[in-house]
């Protein structure tokens, strides 16, 4: 017993000279650092990152696109860009992906372009652009939500068959003229301070989706269902009517995305929607979105659609055709995934190292850092018993 009292006075002693060692205990709390590493996942700094090296390489290379005239351009592009891909990226918040967003936003371009001709009232015509737009998303949501059917197969045939009944409606041009209202042309062409109309709208529309998923319960439930559907079902979540809002906020978003498109494009045909159902998918995984379901970022979603839409217009300017571009496209794909991935393994060696320094280990764990910081030999337990 005597022995046992030794040990515990010297302890104290130790600690009382060296009040230092307690310290890693208090560095273990969570801090400024622990919060902002929740809120600023490490998997949503990829496209932060890829949109800062682009504008020093443009700046360096190609300093006519960040001139105002191409800003206004590039602003505009990528606002469209980013309300196609903030429905793209509610969808794969649910674990699926959709394939019809092409034809959707064709069908909505063409129903502005073929029915706002001069004198009509433009404002019921772009409502009524978005309600069919609603309505071919609902459709998908039946097929997938409540039949139960691949998403893939359901959005694929939802594209061909949208994509036919639009070139038998209206054939190749919309309209007699194939023009755009000239109200919506004054729009779309519309710039402050460099910033284009479209990304203002897109913009905006960014932070409400933002607001929704993170304040709201029903915004909440949306990743829960796509981190586990089954799982949210036993939690009392209304998956069906929760995947119904969603569906029909992504027509919703295509729709305007068709609406403000035909207005830059000035004369649209049955394929302008073709060039989002590759970009959106890239700009989603370039954000750092899970495609298995889940959280995502629309603020990192908006960043890789100006990122995008900065590098295309980099390369078109600097004389390269529109082959090279996609394979540009590609390759910043590769090059940001491979990033997330990397910084994944990188943040998780950084947290399991903080837990050896902090002493998080486990008391036993502590102790013997406290011990090999204050003594010059450790302990042996049974040469001291």
């Amino acid at each position: 017993m005597r022995k046992y009292e030794q040990i515990s006075e010297l302890t104290e002693q130790r600690d009382w000279k060296n009040p230092v060692s307690k310290a890693p205990r208090e560095k273990a709390r969570p801090g400024l650092i622990t919060d902002l590493k929740y809120r600023f996942h490490g998997r949503y700094l990829a496209s932060w990152g890829a949109l800062m090296l682009a504008l020093l390489v443009i700046a360096l290379v190609v300093p006519v696109a960040l001139r105002p005239d191409g800003l206004k351009v590039a602003t505009a592009l990528a606002g469209v860009l980013a309300l196609a891909s903030l429905g793209q990226m509610l969808v794969v918040m649910l674990g699926a992906i959709d394939l019809s967003l092409p034809a959707i936003i064709t069908c909505s371009a063409g129903v502005v372009v073929h029915y706002g001709k001069p004198g009509a009232d433009l404002l019921a015509v772009v409502v009524g652009a978005l309600a069919i737009a609603v309505v071919i998303s609902l459709f998908n949501w039946l097929f997938i939500s409540v039949i139960r059917l691949n998403a893939i197969i359901v959005t694929l045939a939802t594209f061909g068959i949208v994509t036919g009944g639009v070139v038998l409606w209206t054939g190749t041009s919309f309209s007699l003229t194939g023009l755009a209202p000239t109200d919506l042309q004054n729009f779309t062409h519309w710039s402050v301070l460099s910033l284009n109309a479209c990304f203002i709208v897109a913009l905006v529309v960014a932070v409400l989706i933002a607001l929704l998923l993170s304040k709201t319960r029903g915004g909440r439930q949306v990743a829960a269902i796509g981190s586990n559907r089954r799982a949210a079902q036993f939690h009392g979540i209304n998956v069906r009517r929760v995947e119904f809002f969603t569906f029909g906020g992504v027509g919703l978003l295509y729709g305007l995305a068709g609406v403000l498109v035909a207005g830059i494009v000035v004369t649209p045909d049955t394929s302008v929607g073709t060039p989002y159902q590759l970009a959106t998918i890239t700009a989603v995984a370039v954000a750092g979105a899970a495609f298995s379901g889940g959280p995502s970022s629309a603020a990192s979603v908006l960043c890789a659609c100006l990122f995008l839409q900065l590098l295309d217009q980099a390369l078109s300017i600097h004389g390269f055709d529109a082959g090279p571009r996609v394979v540009a496209q590609g390759v910043a794909l590769v090059l940001a995934v491979s990033a997330i991935t990397l910084g994944r393994f990188a943040l998780s060696g950084l947290r399991w190292g903080n837990r050896g320094i902090h002493g998080t280990g486990g008391p036993k764990q502590q102790q013997q850092g406290v011990e090999s910081k204050t003594t010059t030999r450790p302990f042996n337990m049974k040469e001291t018993i």
